[in-house]
């Protein structure tokens, strides 16, 4: 059933029965005329069914959009969106306005035209103050009937179709139940009014007796009326408040379990937390270790690299000296070419001087031969002869002697030479393995620096990693203190969800 074919029969049957309960009071009590209760009620009707038809047509397209955003929350609740909420809580708070104007109009104009229509009419005059009496008792009847469909269709009728698509709103039954007993007091005073005012328009010799059957009438109709409205109200709000109380008991149920379940969980994650927290502090600790291992190993890699460094200037000194050795046996080298040379051009000179010898040793000969041959007078000549040819043998046999120096000398510059060329080999051997072994310090001082630097970025990796470590380390230890708190709180809420189970289900 759609809110708006609710609405319409419950205004009808609430206006009309509260006209009828108000002619009751006026045709019966005041005017003494109890067949026009309902004989003579066409113009009262007429009146309330249009101002009944007006507020129906007002009422139809807030309760038109109410119903299509229900129906659209009934097939899929994440359909909804915040325009459709918004919509449907703009109509749930319009809907009163326009049935306000309707019964506080239509028991004005309706049930309180009683006094202006008898004087019409000429059957009693007008008069003002029964004229007030009658319209102040219409206005509590038509509050009561606007409580009582604002009541069922509002705050019952709307407010669960809302609740089942998730839209939530408030609604203080306790409250209209408050107004309600509010406006049958204000109604039962001004209905017992209604007694005397008649005794006192119309006069009679049995007047008390008449009082008293009209008070007891007036009593009777009205506690009923009252009782019925009172009865009807709560057991609405009875009604209402099983069904939340089933709902709150469930839902107290399952906070229970949940809270029991959190409380359990919570334990554990603050069991793994402390592990955690142990394990990060065993952590700290081998990580404190690495980092003073990498130190050292830092402080190791720097030696290693100023010690690369000085035997690296070392050889770059012994390949300096090598290079100066090498270019000194090099001029050696040269020098004694240069002085083989030298020794070939003496032989030159020997051949000379050793031609010149046999020539002189020949011509000394020829001269002693001549000398013999000239008697006494070639004697002096002979010596000098002899002298020649012995200088000649001397210088022969010089020759001989210094043919073997020579010799000797070339066969000791030749070994030199060759000596030298083999230290000249052995010193360019040592200085390509110099040059092997600088490239070797190179790649090692390379190396060294490398892992220096890789030692220092490590250190400094640590460095950071024993910042995040202890902060993570405090950061968890707050975490375990808020996870054992937690659990104190999920234990006191698990506690209360028991007591509230127990309470919903006094309820």
């Amino acid at each position: 059933m759609t809110t708006f074919r609710f609405f319409v029969p419950l205004i009808f049957a609430t206006t009309y029965l509260g006209i009828f309960f108000l002619r009751v009071f006026h045709y019966g009590f005041i005017y003494e005329r109890p067949s026009a209760i309902i004989f003579e009620c066409i113009p009262t009707v007429a009146i309330s069914f249009f101002l009944i038809v007006s507020c129906a047509l007002v009422e139809k397209p807030i309760l038109s959009r109410f119903d299509k955003v229900i129906k659209k929350g009934k097939k899929d609740k994440a359909s909804l969106t915040k325009e459709d909420v918004a919509t449907a809580l703009d109509s749930y708070k319009k809907f009163d306005i326009a049935i306000a104007a309707g019964d506080a109009i239509g028991f004005l104009l309706g049930a309180g035209s009683t006094a202006i229509l008898e004087a019409v009419k000429g059957i009693s005059p007008f008069e003002p103050l029964v004229f007030i009496i009658i319209e102040l008792q219409s206005v509590g009847v038509g509050f009561l009937c606007y409580t009582l469909n604002v009541f069922l269709t509002k705050k019952i009728l709307m407010t669960n179709k809302m609740r089942e698509v998730g839209i939530e709103v408030s609604n203080n039954l306790s409250r209209n139940l408050t107004i309600a007993i509010a406006t049958c007091v204000y109604i039962s005073l001004m209905n017992m009014i209604t007694v005397p005012i008649n005794l006192i328009k119309h006069p009679s010799e049995q007047g008390f007796s008449k009082f008293l059957v009209y008070a007891l009438i007036g009593a009777v109709l009205t506690g009923a009326v009252c009782f019925a409205i009172y009865s009807l109200l709560i057991r609405k709000i009875q009604k209402t408040e099983r069904e939340t109380s089933s709902k709150l008991l469930l839902e107290t149920e399952t906070l229970a379990n949940a809270t029991k379940e959190s409380a359990e969980t919570s334990q554990n994650q603050s069991t793994a937390v402390k592990e955690i927290v142990a394990t990060m502090q065993d952590s700290t600790v081998l990580v404190g270790n690495i980092s003073e291992k990498i130190r050292h190993v830092t402080d190791l890699a720097e030696k290693s690299c100023e010690a690369v460094m000085s035997g690296r200037e070392a050889l770059q000194n012994n390949v300096n000296e090598l290079l100066s050795i090498k270019n000194t046996n090099q001029l050696t080298i040269e020098g004694i070419k240069e002085l083989n040379k030298k020794i070939a051009s003496i032989w030159d000179i020997v051949a000379i001087i050793n031609v010149v010898a046999d020539q002189t040793k020949i011509i000394a000969f020829n001269a002693e031969l001549e000398a013999s041959s000239s008697g006494e007078a070639g004697k002096n000549f002979h010596i000098v002869a002899t002298e020649i040819r012995r200088l000649s043998d001397n210088i022969i046999d010089s020759l001989k002697e210094i043919k073997e120096r020579i010799t000797e000398i070339q066969k000791t510059s030749d070994s030199l030479i060759l000596d030298s060329e083999k230290g000249t080999r052995q010193i360019d051997s040592g200085y390509e393995s110099i040059q092997s072994l600088e490239s070797g310090f190179k790649s090692i001082m390379d190396s060294s620096n490398s892992t220096a630097d890789s030692s220092h970025e490590i250190q400094d990796y640590v460095g950071q990693f024993t910042s995040s470590s202890e902060q993570i380390f405090i950061t968890l230890k707050q975490l375990a203190d808020g996870i054992e708190n937690l659990s104190a709180v999920t234990a006191n809420i698990s506690n209360s969800s028991e007591s509230v189970r127990h309470i919903a289900s006094l309820l």
